[in-house]
């Protein structure tokens, strides 16, 4: 008999911030995508917030055609209290989270010298929890699919209207890149469901975590087989990435991402005492090889080198 679809309740207050524990990798963080293929617009932003160490990470990634327009600050955080709002702490003097509804709706505002960007997000789909420390990288997690709507006003005036679908997802707890080996995470958006995992790899260890959601309700994922092909460039990027997933209910799945286009990736790298990490993140377009049914979403691996 098929497996009960998981439609547990979400907690407003999750969206909220929350108190931290005494640990120095402590985070809180929030973060968004979006891809409007019609217009060639697709982007992500993150905001994570480090009260015992005193900063904020802010992030904000726009790719416009085949360019790629990049916003990094990372400004100290002072006086911090976690029993305020948070539109109080997501923001600095360009880049603004505002929450219009906890666990519904947020809305986000960028505006540079060449462009303005304002999106809203609002849930399509129920959030999913992905359990207590489903990772390593969180002590709790939850994603949720959503419609975008917004405007990108260019430097002569031209506006173009964003609409499309994205994902959000909030996390809280210890957070630390330099203990996995390689991870894998991916956003999976068409017209009728969605898709949002993490597959980490440690200490010769493998921990999956994820769904599939619809109008229904989530159901949680079995396995997920990944296979890369690399482009040519000097870091090796992910071009092309082949999906084979099933859920709980057995329910099988072919999916191929695509990068939408050149540049519609981030790279970012960190040193530390035991080597070194980077992180590719791109937008992409997922073809469903079983049903033809062209989606958009977001590709992400890790890998680690060590010393």
């Amino acid at each position: 008999m098929p497996k009960k679809i998981n439609s547990k309740r979400y907690n407003e207050e999750d969206d909220f911030l929350h108190e931290p524990d005494e640990r120095e990798k402590w985070r809180e963080s929030y973060y968004f995508n979006w891809v409007d293929l019609d217009n060639e617009i697709s982007g992500f932003t993150t905001l994570g917030i480090l009260p015992n160490i005193g900063k904020r990470e802010l992030v904000f990634i726009l790719f416009f055609k085949n360019k790629r327009m990049v916003y990094y600050k990372e400004p100290q955080l002072e006086k911090y209290n976690y029993e305020v709002h948070p539109n109080s702490v997501l923001r600095d003097k360009n880049l603004c989270y505002n929450m219009i509804k906890p666990m519904e709706e947020w809305k986000i505002i960028y505006p540079s010298r060449k462009y303005k960007f304002q999106i809203s997000f609002k849930n399509r789909f129920s959030p999913y929890y992905f359990g207590k420390d489903s990772s390593a990288s969180w002590h709790r997690h939850f994603e949720c699919s959503g419609y975008v709507d917004g405007i990108l006003t260019l430097r002569n005036g031209k506006k173009l209207e964003i609409k499309g679908f994205g994902q959000r997802d909030k996390s809280w707890g210890y957070r630390d890149w330099h203990q996995f080996d390689r991870w894998y995470a991916g956003h999976f958006q068409y017209k009728k469901w969605s898709c949002g995992f993490r597959k980490d790899y440690q200490n010769n260890k493998m921990q999956l975590s994820g769904y599939i959601g619809n109008e229904e309700g989530n159901r949680p994922l079995k396995e997920i087989e990944i296979k890369v092909k690399n482009d040519t460039d000097a870091f090796k990027s992910p071009l092309t990435t082949l999906y084979k997933i099933s859920d709980e209910n057995n329910n099988q799945y072919q999916i191929q991402a695509t990068r939408i286009n050149k540049n519609s990736f981030m790279r970012f790298s960190r040193e530390f005492e035991k080597g070194s990490t980077e992180l590719f993140e791109q937008m992409v377009v997922m073809k469903d090889l079983d049903t033809g049914e062209r989606g958009t979403g977001m590709s992400e691996e890790l890998r680690t080198y060590w010393a």
